[in-house]
């Protein structure tokens, strides 16, 4: 929200730097995100006094000056018609840049103009940035200070940039805000001196409110013989310095008194509000609107709306209609002021996407007691800036039971002391009470009244954070209490994800951190329309977009689409990811039930021109080995349908599947146009945990010689390696410590169906050298047991 320093002297007398204002807000909790000085473009400009001033000899329409600058006399040419000797006027000496409409600027030289030397320029408002004026030069008052710069004498305005806080809609204003300044720097605050009404006989109109709960308090009048014309200079400077266009008188001081007192208000052309009557009522359904701005609703029966005899005028604390608007036309003016429920506005702006100055405060909460005022204060100056005559009769309807309840709040000395740990004196915290309009409800009662505009206070510790405020955070004392600091013992699924992240960081791969949402096409692509869980992702309410519509089953969708992005930029593509899958669990009676189960995920994926799934399969056991995990891969009983039916393979943890990885099945990868060869793992985190929690215990190793013996083996090209290592393992001869696959064959020298592979044993003794005859004989006898179990040896 912007602030007017120039608005604000209206209501006290501040003579403070701006830098120590900015400061104080920020502290009375209004953070300033930004302060504009217009009057430092314009910091060389000087007060001059002409002293002479002669007709030029070679021109008609200038005049050869002579002004005193403080320093020195200096001649200057000047075109104006109302330059004369002994006014006071605004110098652009030499060497000063003046910004130009074009966002150039014209910097000052010294010149000739038709043969005369030139040492500047005497300058017109419009060319200092004051108004439009262009009419002469502007003739400062005869006590202007001669080479004082003028920038100091007040004309230009400051503007403070305000974050104003959902729970404080009483500072969306300029009252609220001088209110609090005035509190802070312990000033007196001047109210608004509201000039007293000339009523008359006019145009009546017939109220009805349909809609209490809604609409709890409404006030109209009638303003008749308005004459619309361009606001007076002083009132568009000000709607320009907080960012609003003046459009006309009547518009105009609306739009003044919303921004001065916090007041939404708005007017009506009552030549075209049709059967003489303001209804206000709840739309009906389908019911057709267009806004100021040109566009069509649709209502609902929950919007509110403003209504002649036929149809909608104005959507309720959001925006007027385009047909009842102000126009140069307009000669009767129907002016509401009124205090709308901020839920109502609130649900019916958010729903037809309209944000407007009027909707921003009625969502926060408007002064409930503010309306007749309001009301009294634009038809008084819109009698005086737009010649009305202001109905003696004021339409008004109040609903006392639907307004808000203010009740009074205790406040007690010790509770202060307790709560701040600094001592106010009751009588000090009386004072800074009142100082924003919190006033004791009779001497020494202990309670306080809450002014209708504060929203944001009904407790004792809401007052004693005012109190906090207005005395400063600053001066509050602290203590540092002694403690011992101990550090907390990270979560286990942390431990394992940090471990998972420098595991694979170390084997060359990239995390990638997607959004927390993902897109209900790319899971089909993935999963199909299956039975599968992680085919039906939750859908959101109200999506960011399309892309980010589900809630993510899988994090493979997310990464697959980043691989493939980066895949058009780069030849390898090595991505992980760890974050949490989530799944709608069944409706229970428990309030503790958030409605869905998180599960810890970790996703690969590894895309290369010439990727193959050993490549593949060894960068898991490298990565398996550094999280000191032992995990078997399988052929999986029933294949993922996103993998290669003959080339995947499932993850086990002793005899529970943690997950599978293998090459992406031709047809997903297509989807994602994936032009690489791209192998994918998807591992459930909350079953690997197990293996985090067994003891680890350390086995001492041997020193002793490795002795190896091969074992050549022809078997049913079905029977896998796994089967083959399962049954050797079986057999459990002594001192065996290790078994590798060598080689496999199948070719011409061995029979179809059948196949050839080569193991190599491993022996070792754990405390001595072991003996060729020892080794012969354990191996012999393994020899004897593979036969036994239906492998032929070779």
């Amino acid at each position: 929200m912007k602030i007017s320093l120039n608005w604000l002297k209206r209501y006290l007398d501040v003579k403070v730097p701006v830098e120590e204002i900015s400061s104080k807000l920020t502290s009375l909790g209004f953070e300033v995100e930004g302060v504009e000085e217009f009057g430092k473009i314009y910091s060389g400009l000087l007060v001059v006094e002409v002293l002479e001033c002669s007709p030029h000899p070679d021109s008609d329409h200038l005049s050869i000056t002579k002004v005193f600058d403080g320093k020195e006399n200096l001649q200057v040419v000047c075109g104006a018609p109302n330059v004369k000797a002994g006014i006071k006027a605004v110098l652009a000496p030499i060497g000063v840049e003046l910004p130009m409409p074009d966002g150039k600027s014209l910097k000052m030289k010294k010149s000739k103009i038709r043969g005369v030397e030139s040492f500047g320029m005497l300058c017109a408002e419009d060319e200092i940035g004051l108004s439009q004026n262009h009419d002469g030069i502007l003739i400062l008052p005869s006590d202007a200070p001669v080479g004082k710069p003028f920038a100091e004498l007040g004309f230009y305005d400051t503007v403070f940039e305000i974050n104003v806080t959902p729970n404080r809609p009483d500072a969306l204003s300029h009252l609220g805000i001088a209110r609090e300044l005035a509190a802070a720097f312990d000033l007196p605050l001047k109210l608004q001196q509201q000039k007293p009404l000339e009523v008359a006989s006019a145009t009546s109109m017939k109220l009805s409110v349909e809609a209490p709960t809604a609409c709890p308090h409404y006030v109209g009048r009638v303003i008749n013989g308005v004459k619309i014309a361009p606001s007076p200079e002083w009132l568009q400077k000000l709607l320009r310095a907080v960012g609003m266009n003046p459009i006309n008188n009547v518009v105009d001081i609306t739009n003044f008194v919303l921004m001065d007192i916090g007041q939404p208000l708005h007017s009506f052309d009552l030549g075209k509000l049709k059967g003489g009557e303001v209804k206000v009522r709840f739309a009906n359904e389908g019911e057709k609107f267009k806004t100021l701005d040109g566009k069509d609703h649709v209502l609902q029966s929950t919007d509110l709306a403003i209504c002649d005899g036929n149809s909608p005028a104005c959507l309720a604390g959001v925006m007027g209609g385009l047909e009842s608007e102000i126009t140069d036309d307009t000669k009767d003016v129907f002016l509401e002021a009124a205090f709308f429920n901020p839920t109502v506005v609130r649900k019916q702006a958010k729903r037809l996407g309209i944000s407007s100055d009027s909707s921003y405060r009625f969502e926060r909460g408007v002064d409930f007691e503010l309306q007749n005022f309001a009301n009294d204060y634009a038809c008084s100056l819109i009698a005086e800036l737009a010649g009305g005559k202001v109905a003696e009769k004021k339409e008004e309807f109040m609903s006392a039971e639907n307004l808000p309840k203010r009740n009074p709040v205790p406040l007690r000395e010790e509770r202060i002391e307790k709560l701040l740990g600094l001592k106010v004196p009751l009588e000090q915290a009386k004072k800074l009470l009142a100082g924003i309009g919190i006033k004791e409800t009779s001497e020494n009662s202990g309670a306080y009244n809450i002014p209708s505009y504060r929203f944001d206070l009904g407790r004792e510790a809401d007052l004693i954070e005012e109190i906090a405020r207005l005395v400063g955070y600053d001066n509050i004392p602290y203590d540092i209490p002694s403690f011992k600091a101990e550090p907390n013992e990270l979560p286990l699924q942390e431990k394992i994800n940090r471990k998972i992240r420098t595991s694979l960081s170390a084997l060359g791969l990239h995390e990638c951190l997607s959004l927390r949402f993902t897109s209900k096409k790319k899971t089909e692509w993935v999963f199909g329309a299956s039975e599968d869980k992680r085919a039906k992702p939750a859908e959101l309410l109200n999506p960011l977009s399309e892309e980010l519509g589900v809630l993510p089953t899988s994090l493979l969708p997310n990464l697959l689409f980043s691989a493939a992005e980066n895949a058009k930029h780069q030849k390898s593509v090595r991505l992980f990811e760890v974050s949490k899958a989530q799944f709608p669990t069944p409706e229970t009676a428990s309030e503790k039930d958030p409605g869905f189960k998180e599960i810890p995920m970790l996703a690969i994926v590894y895309a290369e021109p010439k990727a193959e799934f050993f490549a593949f399969k060894g960068l898991l056991e490298a990565f398996f080995k550094r999280l000191h995990v032992s995990v078997n891969f399988e052929a999986p009983e029933n294949a993922e349908t996103f993998l290669h039916p003959g080339c995947s393979a499932t993850l086990k943890l002793g005899k529970k599947i943690i997950g599978s990885c293998g090459e992406l099945h031709p047809v997903v990868q297509n989807k994602f146009d994936l032009k690489f060869n791209t192998f994918v793992c998807e591992i459930d985190l909350s079953i690997l945990e197990s293996a985090f929690l067994a003891p680890v215990s350390f086995k001492e190793f041997s020193k002793q010689m490795i002795i190896e013996r091969d074992v050549s083996i022809e078997a049913e090209e079905a029977i896998s390696h796994a089967e083959l290592l399962s049954k050797f393992k079986g057999f459990n001869p002594k001192y065996l410590t290790s078994i590798e696959l060598m080689s496999i064959y199948q070719g011409d020298k061995i029979a179809a169906g059948k196949k050839n592979l080569l193991y190599r044993f491993y022996y070792q003794a754990p405390d001595r050298t072991l003996t060729d005859d020892e080794i012969n004989a354990i191996h012999t006898k393994l020899r004897e047991k593979i036969v036994g179990a239906g492998l032929v040896l070779r």
